[in-house]
């Protein structure tokens, strides 16, 4: 479950770095004591957006103590249709990201919106190595014999360092200055923004990734780079691993792998051992959507129509034989 304070410093991130606006809200459906809440970001024009390097729009649900399904299911659809008004009123072009969890997306289906189904993994906790690919524990054992080891850091050069290795590597940019990783820290604190580095023998950070543990029990991987020269040494397993074993030591349920919708991006996540979780975006349809169904309509009735020509030909041409 998310606690609300560090969404409340995770917005005012998101505020600083990109000029949105963000806001908690809460819906909760009148003789009810279950509610949801949720962080929304507004564009300039107030209208609702995920900023770059989000993942989803935090949300969660509390129903009332209950053993009933129906009763749950009950009062998620009366919390969600107060939400879904909110949402008419300030939803842009933008899709609403909800996170791994929310399994029934039928109110917003009811009321129009486009659902677009993705995906994730979610590794459960206790970790253990031994669960990973052959591959994964080869390149774990490989980068330790040559001397390279992992570090949690507060020194944000290094993290940014790594960041810029791969960002010259792949020729993107992750948009994230050595300032933004530092008000990044100071907002969340070291134990909800969690970097960890890799360094090498002589003790040149090679490899970095932040965690964001927005959720204490489930926290979820952010951003991370690599220097190209040391990729084949296994660096960025090595780090993983041992990211891992540290938050499960801690006592956290899992981890989220954050995203596997890019084929190369599943490819890497998966060897890990995770489980594959679905999470859903809803969207208003816009008119090029309403166009977009007609058309798929219309040539499936065409084609429909044209093969039911063509055996009517064919049943005249043997009649005719």
């Amino acid at each position: 479950m998310y606690d609300m304070k560090l969404l409340e410093q995770w917005a005012e991130f998101n505020r600083r770095k990109w000029g949105c606006r963000a806001a908690i809200r809460s819906f909760q459906a009148s003789r009810s004591n279950s509610r949801c809440e949720s962080l929304f970001f507004y564009t300039r024009r107030g209208k609702l957006y995920l900023p770059p390097l989000n993942l989803y729009h935090p949300t969660l649900f509390q129903a009332t103590p209950t053993s009933k399904a129906h009763r749950i299911s009950t009062q998620w659809h009366e919390a969600a249709r107060q939400m879904i008004a909110e949402m008419c009123t300030v939803m842009g072009t933008a899709g609403f990201c909800l996170p791994p969890g929310f399994t029934d997306v039928r109110p917003f289906i009811w009321q129009g919106f486009e659902v677009v189904v993705k995906y994730t993994y979610y590794l459960d906790f206790p970790f253990s190595l031994e669960n990973a690919s052959g591959d994964i524990r080869s390149r774990v054992k490989r980068a330790s014999s040559e001397g390279y080891y992992v570090r949690r850091t507060a020194n944000m050069k290094e993290v940014h360092e790594c960041l810029t290795g791969t960002e010259a590597r792949q020729g993107f940019s992750h948009n994230l200055s050595l300032r933004d990783l530092e008000l990044a820290q100071e907002l969340l604190g070291e134990n909800a923004f969690r970097c960890y580095v890799c360094y090498s023998r002589e003790g040149e950070p090679v490899s970095a990734s932040a965690v964001l543990v927005l959720d204490p029990d489930r926290p979820q991987w952010w951003i991370a780079g690599s220097k190209a020269a040391h990729l084949s040494k296994g660096v960025v397993q090595l780090l993983q691993s041992v990211l891992l074993q540290e938050l499960s030591d801690l006592g956290m349920k899992g981890f989220d792998f954050a995203g596997a919708n890019i084929p190369s991006v599943a490819k890497s996540k998966a060897p890990w051992g995770g489980n594959l979780v679905p999470y859903y975006l809803v969207k208003k349809r816009v008119f090029k959507d309403v166009l977009r169904v007609s058309w798929n309509w219309w040539r499936f009735r065409s084609n429909r129509l044209q093969r039911r020509l063509g055996k009517a030909k064919g049943l005249f041409r043997r009649h005719l034989g």
